[in-house]
């Protein structure tokens, strides 16, 4: 196996380890939670489901559904849920709080998981998941959900840890450097909106709070 493939599976399983550990705490480390980088976490959430306008028939895939926090706040039947995560013990936890739905173990950056859901989605949603993506993988695999998952009248709404501008983005490093995490790729709008763009996305950004807001993407390859 060619070294850069073997650095990439160790980091993976780096990643999966820690949040195989953390799926037992992960909800109640996160309940009421205001410090970086989680400041505005519920109201990134309601934000999101606002920007969805799910309705009752919609059908909607969860990407990084984790112990399902966002998935069980949906507005929707639970066996209209999908969901995907790479890790076995967060989706454990999802499958207790949502019997009903569809999870996968699945890990983004592989190409596996798309046969496991043939079909399209009215919504795509994705919260505090994309940040462990470099840019330019994040753009590869929202261009890969809206070319595969996606309905052409369907939007993807993606909330996480995000700036709009890139001097929001060093101001909050400078300001929270003990709790910034080199080894994640945080958001700013102000170039990803452009790369977006380019890729085929129409792009509406809303800062929800100091570290964290939603994108609203459309696909316009169809």
């Amino acid at each position: 196996m060619p070294i850069a493939e073997v650095i990439k599976l160790s980091q993976t399983n780096k990643r999966q380890n820690l949040f195989d550990r953390w799926a037992s705490t992960y909800d109640e480390d996160l309940e009421g939670k205001e410090a970086f980088p989680f400041f505005g976490y519920d109201a990134v959430l309601q934000s999101m489901l606002t920007a969805a306008e799910l309705q009752p028939g919609h059908r909607v895939l969860d990407v990084g559904v984790g112990t399902g926090n966002l998935a069980r706040r949906l507005p929707i039947p639970v066996d209209q849920i999908w969901g995907l995560d790479f890790s076995a013990a967060m989706l454990e936890k999802a499958r207790l709080a949502l019997p009903a739905a569809h999870l996968i173990q699945a890990d983004l950056v592989g190409e596996d998981w798309l046969a496991k859901i043939e079909q399209r989605f009215e919504c795509i949603l994705s919260a505090y998941t994309l940040h462990e993506f470099p840019d330019p993988l994040k753009i590869k695999i929202l261009t890969k959900l809206a070319k595969n998952s996606l309905k052409a009248d369907g939007a993807m709404i993606i909330g996480d840890i995000s700036f709009q501008h890139q001097a929001d983005y060093h101001f909050v490093r400078k300001k929270f450097f003990d709790s910034w995490d080199e080894d994640e790729y945080y958001w700013c709008a102000e170039p990803l909106a452009g790369m977006l763009n380019q890729a085929g996305f129409s792009v509406h950004y809303e800062q929800i709070s100091i570290c964290a807001g939603t994108y609203q993407l459309r696909w316009k390859g169809y």
